[in-house]
Parts: structure tokens; C-alpha cells; sequence
């Protein structure tokens, strides 16, 4: 099975997260998995470039938008977990309803430093100021 999540550090160290598909029941152990991964990734690519907060970028454009409570809840963690790591993050992609929970995932998690743009060159713009 594929992973939902993908997570790839470029050469500027910008960290790139790419959801696909769905987040569904049967997908929690692989969320949970990819989600820790991600986790590590962020902290490695932190400690790399010796303590620098990093730039994340979350890319929706092939989520289903399709996702149970559970896995709401393990991106809010995500979020959480991350905040030290993390200078700011720029969502982009999905339709109006995945932008909801991107912004529902930014409330709960108390997180002012992630954005949700339509696009991806709106979402790098941002994250390149």
C-alpha cells in the first residue's frame, strides 16, 4: 500500500509534505508511521543546518479530501510536534473543503506561523519572504 504522506528535503532544505489519497481507518498505521518519519525528517534538516528553523511546504493538490477524525487529530499532533522545528509552513492545493481542515488543523494546534494559499507559487512566494 501506498503511503499517504511523502516527505523529501530539497537542497535549500525546504521539507516538502505531499498528501495523497485519502486518510482513512484502514490508512492509520501508515499515517502514524509517515507522520513520525516526518517528524524526524523535520528535525534532522533543523539540526543540520545548525539549529535553523526550516520551511515546510504541504502540498494538498492530490488529497481526496476523504479523512477520518483520528487522522485530523494526528495532523493537529503533527503540527504541535513540529512548532519548535519549524520557522513557517505555506499549505497549498485542495479544494475548499481541504482548506477548512488545514485551517481547523492551524487553530487547534495554535500554530501562527502556517499559511493556506491556492497555490503553489503563492505558497513558495510566502515562504521565500
Amino acid at each position: 500500500m501506498a503511503q499517504s504522506i511523502e516527505t523529501t528535503v530539497d537542497e535549500n532544505n525546504m521539507i516538502t509534505i505531499s498528501i495523497t489519497g485519502d486518510l482513512s481507518e484502514d490508512k492509520m498505521e501508515s499515517l502514524v508511521a509517515s507522520l513520525g518519519e516526518s517528524v524526524q525528517v523535520i528535525v534532522d534538516a533543523f539540526n543540520a543546518a545548525g539549529q535553523k528553523k526550516v520551511k515546510v511546504l504541504v502540498d494538498l493538490s492530490q488529497f481526496s479530501g476523504k479523512y477520518v477524525i483520528k487522522s485530523f487529530t494526528e495532523m493537529v499532533n503533527f503540527a504541535i510536534k513540529t512548532n519548535p522545528y519549524v520557522e513557517k509552513s505555506a499549505v497549498f492545493g485542495g479544494a475548499d473543503k481541504e482548506k477548512m481542515a488545514a485551517e481547523m488543523v492551524i487553530a487547534l494546534s495554535h500554530r501562527d506561523n502556517i499559511k493556506v494559499f491556492d497555490t503553489k507559487e503563492q505558497a513558495i512566494a510566502w515562504l521565500a519572504e
